[in-house]
């Protein structure tokens, strides 16, 4: 039986780690892709491909690249293949992506690797409690997860890098950056007499039809130069969801651009495709390879 990638559902780590790939052999593709599907398992390492390397799946019509017309919005194509490495101890994560690296090297290039933690346990760095309209329990299977048809147990993840501006933290009030996104810094209840701007109002999943619904797995993440924020991850059964909210919060169809924008920018955007697991290995299956 078909399953999914059970670290998608599962509790995120106190350590992490993204690997960001280029693909750059396709005559090398296939044998890379057989050696991923025996080394990543699901759970500790989940593994999603975009762009390129999708070109080999083309049964998987729901894939596709959402472009925005906006400059608050990375126009980058993302990347090919993204793993997403979950321990808490940071030395097996650092030996893990070196083996990793090394394994997919004849076919992949690395172009980027970002590490991100717990703070406060389930906190931004913009020490906004995040994640609080996730679905719960046995809710965020058939949120994450495609239920049924050809593509049974894969999800839609998208990947998203942003950069927090600290010093526009720093220095403004409580009341002012409480706006920005619409709930208290203390107790994290929605406020009251918000402006139209805030972030609860503008990716708020009602505001849809059918609600916009997303299983969000983001963690902060920092590098050596002092440079931080959240990297945005989160799972759908399409990419329905995050397109309508990403929508909203860009002010494509008001005019009102999300209060995020005024402490925060998008560094690069991957959207990926999960493929689900068979036999202890990722499902390759709908691989077209001639």
């Amino acid at each position: 039986m078909k399953k999914y990638q059970t670290g998608i559902i599962e509790d995120n780590a106190s350590s992490e780690m993204f690997l960001l790939f280029n693909l750059t052999n396709a005559t090398k593709l296939e044998n890379s892709l057989k050696v991923l599907a025996k080394v990543v398992d699901g759970s500790s390492a989940v593994a999603g491909f975009g762009n390129q390397v999708m070109q080999y799946f083309p049964q998987v019509t729901e894939y596709k690249q959402h472009q925005f017309n906006s400059p608050l919005m990375s126009d980058e194509a993302g990347c090919d293949l993204a793993i997403w490495l979950k321990n808490d101890d940071k030395g097996k994560l650092f030996h893990q992506a070196i083996k990793l690296k090394n394994l997919l090297a004849d076919a992949f290039a690395l172009d980027k690797t970002v590490s991100s933690y717990a703070y406060r346990k389930n906190f931004d760095l913009s020490d906004f409690e995040d994640g609080i309209e996730n679905p719960q329990g046995d809710a965020m299977q058939p949120v994450a997860i495609v239920a049924d048809g050809e593509l049974t147990g894969s999800s839609f993840w998208v990947l998203q890098q942003w950069a927090h501006d600290f010093a526009w933290l720093n220095n403004n009030t409580q009341a002012a950056k409480e706006a920005c996104i619409g709930r208290s810094m203390d107790d994290s209840h929605q406020l009251d007499n918000l402006p139209d701007s805030a972030h609860v109002k503008k990716a708020a999943k009602e505001n849809f039809t059918p609600e916009a619904e997303l299983l969000r797995k983001s963690m902060p993440w920092s590098d050596d130069e002092l440079n931080g924020g959240l990297m945005f991850s989160a799972f759908g059964h399409s990419f329905r969801a995050f397109n309508l909210q990403m929508t909203s919060m860009l002010g494509t169809e008001d005019g009102v651009v999300d209060g995020i924008f005024k402490f925060s920018k998008i560094l690069n955007t991957n959207y990926l495709w999960c493929p689900p697991v068979i036999d202890g290995g990722l499902d390759l299956s709908l691989l077209d390879i001639r």
